[in-house]
Parts: structure tokens; C-alpha cells; sequence
């Protein structure tokens, strides 16, 4: 079937006005999805200009710009750089771009360094965790809570602050977008750190919100950027105070103590992830400066299994009852033989003892991978792990040059907002048990990018 032809900015002009029974800009978005996904407009059809469509319809340049944003957002629109703006097509179903590029890069590779992974360090068993968790009279009561007793227990030695205000999710992704569908819309500004996790960006453009990065630094994300980021008026903030993925940074007290006195007047939730937190000694936190407004969510199967999948959220009532509201509506509360498993695996002496070796070995392999690495050049910033950010002279060579050689690395672009001057990507320094300084070999050739015609290669793979 031969594709119907593209409009002209008049013919779509006039389609518009022909169409559109309400001047406002939710139902001009409204009314331009629903031609697109008729058929009414074509693909790569030509939009009229904000200016001209204003002044036919009688509406303001402004409203109907919003309209077009919205519509961008739904990625049904494009402008283009003085070529006006034409129709890309119907609406696509939200979709996690970074991730499925990760898992469709990675799942064929013998060596996987770009995924927080730990196939290889066997978990605590989980047989005890289950029939633990069988055993429980709660089973089966049609009523859930958000969190069982059991668990909420369990996780208060690992809680950075006091709260009696806690929730189980399906994971920390879960967790996250849970907290921002609840406070976010299309077009809203949401403070993250840059570089951030590449499942936050995949959130925020499935919502249709708009990242305003901020850089971390060392001690924290910058706090002169931050300032600057407050003026978007953000709906919420979103960082990592204790091993930030992926570039291991973990915020100073100095830090907490300036970033609570700046974001103490502001009254957007600010959500705080950790994917490691049995790895820390101790939790950074805002909680204690400003318990009403933080949401701190902790993740455990990087240690358990990819199949004990439960991330527990604590902190702000408000927003603990809010994301608890969305949980009840859809009906996808953590079953309580998870919940219970879980609860064993934190505050049992055999398991715990094996979960303590567990992190002794991560952080082995992460100190000798940073050695291997360091000795064939690489100038790497001293972090807990297991995350490595490297840097690179390109990240498309590297990890193009990488695979093949069945060596899997996440381009630093999956985990930034923004282009960044210096490039990266993104190593699990825990994946490896042995041949360590073979990869850090590979990785080393690969960035060794060859000069063109003319040119003499000097490029520095260092820090």
C-alpha cells in the first residue's frame, strides 16, 4: 500500500482549522496526535509556522508553541534548524532506548564490563529465604501493606536517617519511576547529576520531563550548578549520595551541609538512589536535613540475584503515601514472599556472613581492575566501586574496538544528558575474578586511536 503523500504548511493550515473546535494548546496537541495517528497528516508533512498558525486560529504565539513542545516531547513533531517543522509520525510506545541497547550489546558478549553485574559471585542461598518466608501466617491475605513489618526491620541498620515511612518496590527502576510518574509531567524540569544511571534518562523521556544536569563533582554534585538549576523551577531532584553510578562518587559531609542549606527554602522532593548500599560503611544523606522532602531508595539485587528484585523506599510521608496510592491502583504490590526472603537474606547470620564476603571480593576485584588499569596508563579517581568511569579519547571506537573481541563497555553517552567534553564509558570493576590485566590490555589498544592522513596521533587516555 502506497503511503499517503506529505501536506504542505497550507494544506496542513487549513486541515487544523478545519479540525480543531477548542482554541487551547492541550487540545491543539490533542487534535494534531489524533490527525497523525488517522493518517489525516502525513509523515514528514509540513507544519505551519508558530506565527502563521496563531494568527489563523486567533490563539497566542505562545499557547501554540506549547503545543508544538508537547508534541516534540511525543516525538510525533521535529523542528528543524531553519527547515520548519514536519510530522514524524504516530505516537510510539514509550520505550527504554539506553537499556535495550545495553541488554540487546551485552547479551551475546563472553565478557560482559558494562552491566552492574555479579553472575559469576554466587549470592546467599536462597532455599532458607524461602521457606523462611513460606512460613509466614500473612501469606495469602487478600489486604496489603507497603511494606511487610519483617522487612521494614530488617533495612533500618542500612537507613541513613530515622522514618517510620517505608515501601517495597519491584526494584529500584521501579522505585524511581513509581516517584516520578507521581510528581512529573510532559515539559516539567527535573534536576539529575551528570553523569546520572541511563535508566533515569530513559524515565524522564518516557514521562516527556526535561533533565536539567548537573555536573558531579568529587565531594558531590556542583553546587554552583545547582544554584543555576533552580531557576528551571524543577519539579524534583534526583541524585546518587553514595557510590553514584556510573562514576562511584560518593557526596562529602561538607557537601550534605551546603546542599541542605541551598535546597532548604525549595519544596520539590528530591529522591535519592543507592544500587549498592550493602558496599557502604555508612549512607550519605539530606534525609536528616530535610526528612519531609527526601525519598531515599535502596536496591539489593546486585547482591541476592537478579530474581530476589526488591528495592525498599523510606523517607517523606507524603510521597511514601503517593507512590504507595499508584502502587494499590495498579495493583502490582510486592508479593510477601519476596519481601520475606528478602527480609532473611539482611538479618541472617549465615547469609549476612556470606554477603560480607561477597562485598570483600568486590572490592578486590575492583582494586586489582583499577591497578591493571592505572599500570597500562589510565589515571582513574579512587572510588569504592564496583563502578569504573574511564576515560577515552572516542566511545564509539572503544567500544566498537572492544567488541570485537567479545568485550562489552556502556558508552559514557548513555549516562549523560548533555555531550561532554571529555569522554568515557562505563566498566563493572567487580566483573572480573581473573585476567584482569589481559582486558586492561585490550581496553588500553583499543583507545590508542589511529591518526588520519596528515595528523600525528597524540591522544591521551588519561584523566
Amino acid at each position: 500500500m502506497t503511503p499517503p503523500a506529505p501536506l504542505d504548511s497550507e494544506e496542513c493550515l487549513r486541515l487544523i482549522q478545519s479540525q480543531l473546535t477548542l482554541r487551547t494548546t492541550n487540545a491543539l496537541a490533542r487534535a494534531i496526535i489524533d490527525m497523525i495517528a488517522s493518517g489525516e497528516l502525513p509523515a514528514q508533512s509540513q507544519l505551519p509556522t508558530v506565527r502563521d498558525l496563531a494568527a489563523q486560529l486567533g490563539m497566542s504565539r505562545s499557547a501554540v508553541a506549547q503545543a508544538w513542545k508537547t508534541l516534540s516531547l511525543r516525538y510525533v513533531i521535529e523542528t528543524r534548524r531553519r527547515g520548519g517543522t514536519f510530522v514524524l509520525g504516530p505516537p510510539q510506545p514509550p520505550r527504554a532506548r539506553r537499556f535495550d541497547s545495553m541488554v540487546r550489546t551485552s547479551s551475546t558478549m563472553p565478557i560482559d564490563l558494562g552491566n552492574l553485574r555479579s553472575d559469576d559471585l554466587t549470592p546467599p542461598d536462597l532455599a532458607p529465604a524461602l521457606e523462611y518466608a513460606l512460613g509466614s501466617r500473612t501469606l495469602h491475605n487478600t489486604f496489603a501493606d507497603p511494606i511487610t513489618p519483617e522487612l521494614a526491620a530488617s533495612v533500618r541498620p542500612y537507613w541513613p536517617s530515622e522514618t517510620n515511612h517505608f515501601l517495597a518496590t519491584h526494584g529500584l527502576v521501579d522505585a524511581l519511576e513509581l516517584a516520578l510518574t507521581s510528581v512529573a509531567r510532559p515539559g516539567d524540569r527535573v534536576i539529575i547529576e551528570s553523569p546520572s544511571q541511563a535508566r533515569v534518562l530513559d524515565i524522564l523521556e518516557s514521562i516527556g520531563a526535561t533533565a536539567v544536569p548537573v555536573q558531579y563533582r568529587p565531594d558531590g554534585p556542583d553546587l554552583d550548578q545547582l544554584r543555576v538549576a533552580l531557576i528551571s523551577k524543577p519539579v524534583a531532584m534526583i541524585y546518587q549520595p553514595n557510590g553514584s553510578a556510573p562514576s562511584g562518587r560518593t557526596v562529602d559531609d561538607n557537601w550534605i551541609e551546603a546542599a541542605a542549606a541551598l535546597l532548604r527554602d525549595e519544596s520539590f522532593p528530591i529522591f535519592e538512589l543507592s544500587l549498592t548500599p550493602l558496599m557502604r560503611s555508612r549512607q550519605r544523606s539530606l534525609a536528616n536535613h530535610l526528612p519531609s522532602r527526601v525519598v531515599h531508595m535502596q536496591s539489593y539485587n546486585f547482591f541476592f540475584g537478579a530474581d530476589l528484585r526488591v528495592a525498599v523506599v523510606g523517607g517523606g510521608p507524603e510521597y511514601i503515601e503517593m507512590m504507595w496510592m499508584r502502587l494499590t491502583y495498579s495493583s502490582r504490590w510486592v508479593s510477601r514472599i519476596l519481601q520475606l526472603a528478602l527480609a532473611f537474606q539482611l538479618t541472617d547470620a549465615r547469609a549476612k556472613h556470606h554477603t560480607s564476603e561477597f562485598v570483600i571480593e568486590c572490592r578486590r576485584r575492583h582494586a586489582a581492575f583499577s591497578q591493571a588499569l592505572a599500570s597500562h596508563g589510565f589515571d582513574l579517581e579512587k572510588t569504592d566501586g564496583p563502578h569504573i568511569w574511564l576515560p577515552v579519547p572516542d566511545e564509539h571506537s572503544v567500544c566498537t574496538r572492544l567488541s570485537r573481541h567479545g568485550i562489552v563497555v556502556h558508552p559514557g553517552s548513555f549516562f549523560e544528558a548533555q555531550p561532554a567534553q571529555q569522554q568515557h564509558v562505563h566498566v563493572n570493576g567487580a566483573a572480573l575474578g581473573h585476567g584482569m590485566d589481559t582486558t586492561a590490555r585490550s581496553i588500553a589498544e583499543a583507545c590508542q586511536i589511529p591518526a588520519k592522513v596528515g595528523e600525528i596521533s597524540s591522544v591521551s587516555i588519561h584523566r
